[in-house]
């Protein structure tokens, strides 16, 4: 009787819960949850136990690392990623500004010059990555909210399952915008205490008589060629034919063209559009400014290492991947770096070197750049200096600040050779691909770069008047995109030189054609000429160099000098060069591809196949045989799975379950019932990983969705 009113207590304890978790093994005598406890406010005559908080990063080199190191890392991300960030939002900003400035005023003047039965439509050319069209329609909206007193309401092809889903959401984003924290609206019942159906337009009709503020219904379908052509035909008639109740305009996110949009749909539904074209910037130019600003810029703290941004650039070409997808990987390698890299909060320049502790200089004494420094000063008979770095911590940590301070005059000497070598026009690299190659590999001219001197060397005196002209103007304006200030004041003697250059060059150019003369040098093609000699009634070719006039040979000497201050000023070793570049310089790609390109199904697969991999217990350890009641369900339902066909009888896959256990399920303590709830269990899980689904062609029968290995 006793046992029985329990049982009651503890069915009525579980009626407020969504699901019951099944246990065999349980005990019914014990209780169903723990006694409450009263929470005890500790007095002040109470001491209590103090902990400090540290957030999300954990303690390093192997918990030795003090409370003042943990917190600075934190304290330095937060910092510098803020930084960082603020210029990425910054071209988020500035991103497609004449193109919001165009559809704003196109459809702010709508209802001047668009004809009474028409909708005014803007048709806006994304091009074809779908993933970086959020941005801009996120823009749209808000420019328009501002702007154009309209509604907006943002439609996706997923949202567009029938007419009236549509028409629902159109109605709720409408009227919900005006609730308060959220609350829910009701749909049904205006204002004035009418009715309506929740995808009835006189709902949102009253709703707009009764709130005039806005003006204009945008409607902006996103990915507009995903929509079903019929479906999106009758939204368009629907919607004219309230045109003279509720003033609509669409936005229309065209990935090929207008003309291909257009034929997807109804003639009668290409008449009731009125519109015009609109061009955006494409997704490669706004990840090529963020790439500058945020990768290649000269106040970046931390050097990502190419391999790492390769792949980022390699998955925004090939997966089609989103602006932000791109941003939130530079964010999650900036964490990375940070949390796994004791010394990392020395950056950006050393200023945080007082907290270096023993465990810090211990391990700086272990990298290898360190040991690559020692090695030098040893094979350059410097045997002091390498004894102090050895011996004395506190010339170690002098030698530190200032290779962390030369980092930053490294870095901005990198990008006035790339710059300097990106505007001569010279070479089928783009500057994200040359400086991922510069930064780990270093810029010599008489190595990987060699044909850029030859092409400089066979240059046209108007071209290389040009090249000239840009690089004096690069000198003295820098480039604000990747952080460069002006160095004409840093080098004078060199810009000097390249005036002086300039000037001659364009005064021969002059000088040669007031006398009729085609300037050249003994490098152009102009100066080779063939000359055939008959030998034995035989003719014989031989090429020879024409004769250099005095202008000629002025302008090769010219040549020879820019040559020169070229090949005295573009050399730069790489990172991996620099003393301590592992407090700053971060290439690992694990953590990124673990992340970002997660492999959930293989994992899934290996874990079914071989459970022991990941139980790790003592009964389960590869090499020993295993008992059915020992391996999980599912793994035994996944082994049987392998071998079936396309569609699988759920009874005879019990059946081939129940006869695999055996007496396994009686030395268990389960009766047939038990197993059949870990069987129906499993069978959940499997089609919750997407393995198998419920068959359409037979009630009884499940349809296999995955196969191994494919």
């Amino acid at each position: 009787m006793a046992s029985s009113e329990r049982l009651e207590e503890a069915y009525e304890e579980k009626q407020h819960q969504a699901a019951y978790i099944f246990d065999p093994s349980a005990d019914i005598d014990e209780p169903a949850r723990p006694a409450k406890r009263r929470r005890v406010l500790k007095t002040a005559d109470q001491p209590a136990h103090v902990t400090t908080k540290h957030g999300s990063f954990q303690r390093l080199l192997q918990g030795a690392e003090s409370d003042q190191s943990l917190n600075l890392r934190q304290e330095v991300f937060e910092t510098l990623w803020s930084v960082v960030d603020s210029r990425i939002q910054s071209i988020l900003q500035d991103t497609n500004q004449s193109t919001l400035h165009q559809v704003t005023s196109f459809l702010r003047s709508a209802p001047d010059h668009t004809p009474k039965d028409k909708i005014a439509s803007a048709f806006i050319i994304t091009g074809p990555n779908i993933a970086s069209q959020d941005l801009l329609f996120e823009q749209l909206s808000g420019a328009l909210e501002r702007e154009a007193d309209a509604h907006v309401v943002r439609l996706r092809s997923g949202d567009a399952s029938n007419l009236r889903a549509v028409l629902r959401k159109i109605i709720h984003d409408i009227v919900s915008k005006g609730s308060i924290d959220g609350d829910d609206v009701d749909l049904t019942t205006s204002k004035d205490g009418r009715k309506f159906l929740n995808y009835d337009l006189e709902a949102l009709h009253a709703h707009l008589k009764l709130s005039p503020q806005r003006k204009l219904v945008v409607i902006a379908f996103q990915d507009s060629e995903a929509f079903d052509s019929g479906l999106l035909s009758d939204l368009i008639s629907l919607l004219s034919s309230w045109l003279d109740r509720i003033p609509f305009a669409f936005l229309f996110g065209v990935a090929t063209s207008v003309e291909l949009f257009e034929t997807r749909l109804l003639k009668s539904t290409c008449q009731c559009l009125y519109g015009d074209q609109f061009d955006v910037e494409q997704a490669a130019s706004i990840v090529d400014k963020i790439f500058r600003t945020a990768v290649a810029h000269a106040d970046v703290p931390v050097l990502i290492g190419p391999s790492l941004v390769g792949s980022f650039l390699e998955r925004q070409r090939e997966q089609v991947a989103s602006i932000q997808d791109f941003i939130r990987s530079l964010k999650y390698t900036y964490m990375c770096h940070f949390y796994s890299n004791p010394l990392s909060f020395l950056l950006p320049g050393g200023q945080n070197s007082d907290a270096l502790r023993s465990e810090h200089v211990e391990m700086l004494r272990c990298l290898p750049s360190f040991r690559r420094t020692i090695e030098t000063a040893i094979e350059n008979n410097d045997y002091a200096q390498a004894k102090r770095l050895l011996q004395d911590d506190s010339k170690l940590t002098e030698h530190l600040v200032g290779c962390l301070q030369e980092r930053r005059q490294w870095v901005t000497r990198l990008l006035r050779i790339l710059k300097s070598f990106a505007v001569s026009k010279i070479g089928s690299l783009d500057f994200a691909s040359l400086y991922l190659e510069a930064s780990y590999n270093g810029f010599h001219l008489s190595g990987q770069f060699e044909q850029f001197l030859e092409a400089v060397k066979h240059m046209e005196p108007r071209d290389s008047e040009e090249y000239l002209n840009r690089l004096i103007d690069l000198i003295q304006h820098g480039d604000q995109s990747l952080g460069l200030d002006p160095w004409a004041d840093e080098a004078p003697e060199n810009i000097a030189e390249l005036l002086n250059i300039h000037a001659s060059i364009k005064q021969l150019r002059t000088k040669a054609g007031g006398e009729g003369h085609v300037l050249r040098s003994q490098y152009s093609g102009q100066s080779k000429i063939v000359r055939t000699t008959v030998v034995a009634q035989k003719v014989q070719l031989s090429h020879d160099t024409a004769a250099l006039t005095d202008l000629d040979k002025s302008y090769t000497d010219l040549i020879h000098s820019f040559l020169e201050q070229l090949e005295t000023t573009m050399s730069i070793g790489g990172a991996c060069d620099m003393p301590f570049h592992e407090v700053w310089f971060y290439d690992s790609k694990t953590p990124y591809r673990d992340v970002f390109i997660p492999r959930p199904r293989n994992v899934f697969e290996r874990a079914l196949s071989r459970p022991h991999d990941y139980l790790g217990c003592t009964c389960c350890k590869e090499g020993k045989s295993h008992d059915s009641h020992i391996v999980p369900t599912t793994a035994i339902l996944y082994q049987m799975y392998l071998e079936t066909g396309t569609l699988i009888n759920v009874g005879d896959l019990w059946s081939a379950y129940h006869a695999t256990m055996g007496e396994d399920v009686e030395e268990a303590g389960l009766d047939e019932r038990s197993a059949l709830v870990l069987f129906y269990r499993s069978m959940a899980e499997l089609k919750a990983m997407g393995f198998v689904k419920q068959s359409r062609k037979k009630a009884d029968h499940i349809a296999k969705v995955a196969w191994k290995g494919l």
